[in-house]
């Protein structure tokens, strides 16, 4: 993977910050597989020196480290650089996802994740211009069109019409594609930092509006899309081809009554176990040369394990939620 710089293409560089030896290895790999230079730190201190001497275009960090805290890192190198930081957690408590963001982390990626997943939030965060690089007034998605110079908006060629509040609110994704904004920033950026409670739900009314106007639809996002309890995201490529409709709303995911969620759960362990048995005995036969004719290769047992282990990951989310009363936090438009 590379970025433009001039006329020349250059290498991406990421530094990893991660004090977990397994898993920074698997990034770096993964990283240097897709084309990148990669740069691992295992410290707070590290990381800190390698940002100052290498100037990475990137920075993917944990937030649990030997030395400090992931967001006392990010503060601290919130006031001398403006790398972009991609934050890996495991943590499911909302509070300390938003803690980041506040420090200044620009976007984040939920333990465990897949590598398609990483590339795609270090695309989005390496399009964000830079400092000092100039943007264009007119973006085109498919049908919608933007022309935040002139103020104006059409969708399949149909000029639509935005209030102030939408413009400023639209304003603030635009500028800041792929990157997670948090409730607090967006009522920051909005209302300038004046704001209630009352404002939170104002700011719900006008994305309902203004995704109403742009036909964008919340279920199926084309354009805006809600992380539940921290915020909202631009998802659309510029000058990307008109996104498929909407089709029916998904089936909503919020589940509230624990023993359903438990029971999802039960079945989804015992369906990994199941598959890592089962890959366990094909390959103890094969490597016995007692392998039966028709026997399957390994591979497949052993992805339907990680997936069911993925599925293990997500439900133990939800059931945390729901037992802590926070459903809330599983609604879109939260």
């Amino acid at each position: 993977m590379s970025v433009t710089g001039g006329n020349a293409a250059e290498v991406v560089k990421v530094l990893v910050v991660d004090d977990d030896v397994q898993l920074q290895g698997a990034l770096r790999q993964m990283l240097t597989r897709a084309g990148m230079l990669v740069q691992v730190a295992g410290e707070r201190a590290e990381a800190l020196s390698t940002v100052a001497v290498s100037v990475p275009d990137v920075v993917v960090l944990d937030l649990s480290l030997p030395d400090g805290d992931g967001v006392q890192l990010l503060s601290e190198l919130r006031t001398w650089s403006d790398v972009p930081v991609l934050v890996l957690t495991g943590a499911t408590d909302p509070r300390r996802m938003l803690a980041a963001f506040e420090a200044g982390a620009d976007d984040y990626l939920r333990k465990p994740f897949g590598p398609d997943e990483l590339l795609a939030r270090l695309r989005a965060l390496l399009r964000r211009p830079r400092g000092g690089e100039e943007e264009s007034a007119q973006r085109t998605y498919g049908g919608l069109a933007v022309d935040l110079a002139a103020r104006t908006v059409s969708v399949s060629g149909v000029p639509v019409h935005l209030t102030p509040t939408e413009w400023r609110i639209l304003g603030a994704l635009l500028a800041n594609p792929g990157k997670l904004l948090t409730h607090r920033w967006v009522l920051a950026e909005v209302w300038d930092g004046s704001h209630g409670d009352e404002t939170r739900a104002a700011l719900r009314a006008h994305l309902r509006t203004l995704r109403s106007k742009i036909g964008d639809d919340a279920s199926a996002p084309r354009y805006i899309a809600t992380e539940s309890g921290a915020g909202y995201r631009w998802i659309a490529l510029e000058g990307a081809e008109e996104p498929p409709a909407p089709g029916p709303a998904a089936e909503a995911e919020t589940v509230t009554d624990v023993a359903e969620l438990v029971h999802d759960l039960n079945n989804a362990l015992t369906a990994a176990r199941l598959a890592v048995a089962l890959a366990r005995s094909r390959a103890a036969r094969l490597a016995d040369g007692a392998g039966e004719d028709g026997d399957q290769p390994v591979g497949p047992p052993l992805d339907d394990a990680v997936e069911q282990l993925e599925r293990v990951g997500r439900l133990a989310l939800r059931i945390e939620a729901t037992v802590r009363g926070e459903t809330d936090l599983l609604d879109d438009e939260e």
